[in-house]
């Protein structure tokens, strides 16, 4: 079932013919404010770097992305470009159906906004049933590397120092470490709390943990335990799929 790596949007029409479907790749980001030292595509970038290490390591397609999510609790900041929750889900939905409808049996979904969650979950949930093919969904932050995550970080959260180490080991040209500014406040919600009053309380400058914290080597050690985590589980995954 598994096939050998492929950029799916470089193909032509010819060779995508010709290759054989089996395991699909795609990373799931949002274009928003992390602080001032972070690029507004961070949430993007990392789900995408991942994805793609990911589908070399499985031998999976790799799809392009889908870019803008779901992002209403930063969208007061500038910068942010927040899509309505029924037209993310609608739009997430019929893009993984189109995945498997070109005759994928296991789509890997790489999320890397905790916003987009809830609803990738439901729009994955729907194109499953209704494809009969497999999805597997990854936030890829808090569901796996956690050990990894925990050792390494004092201060994570949006744009903290997890999330600053990533990115500096991903594209370190693109984060400005001297505009970086750390934010911890006295109260964090041990529950989910759904408020713009408590969304201005915790993200007074779209930065929640350590930001001025951020290690590069750091974030390498998180990144990769991230990606052999997914591809062990999606391994594991593909020997079930293919008993079927």
């Amino acid at each position: 079932m598994v096939n050998l790596m492929e950029y799916i949007w470089k193909l032509s029409g010819s060779r995508y013919d010709r290759i054989e479907k089996g395991v699909a790749v795609i990373a799931v980001g949002s274009v928003e404010r992390h602080g001032d030292h972070l690029p507004l595509g961070t949430d993007a970038m990392e789900s995408q770097f991942i994805a793609e290490e990911v589908a070399k390591k499985i031998g999976a397609h790799l799809f392009p992305p889908i870019w803008y999510g779901s992002s209403v609790s930063l969208s007061r900041f500038p910068g942010t470009i927040n899509v309505d929750d029924d037209a993310f889900k609608s739009y997430s939905r019929s893009v993984l159906k189109e995945i498997a409808r070109n005759g994928y049996k296991l789509v890997v979904v790489i999320n890397g906004h905790g916003g987009n969650s809830s609803l990738l979950k439901t729009a994955a949930k729907e194109a499953a049933y209704e494809t009969n093919s497999t999805f597997m969904m990854v936030d890829w932050w808090r569901d796996v590397g956690k050990e990894a995550r925990q050792k390494l970080f004092t201060m994570p959260g949006h744009a903290g120092d997890d999330e600053t180490s990533a990115m500096l080991y991903i594209d370190e040209e693109d984060v400005d470490m001297e505009a970086a500014r750390d934010h911890s406040p006295e109260y964090m919600p041990k529950v989910s709390i759904l408020s713009p009053i408590v969304d201005k309380y915790l993200y007074p400058n779209a930065v929640l943990g350590g930001a001025t914290k951020g290690d590069k080597n750091k974030g390498k050690e998180w990144i990769e335990a991230v990606v052999e985590d997914i591809s062990n589980e999606a391994r594991n995954l593909i020997k079930v799929l293919a008993k079927e």
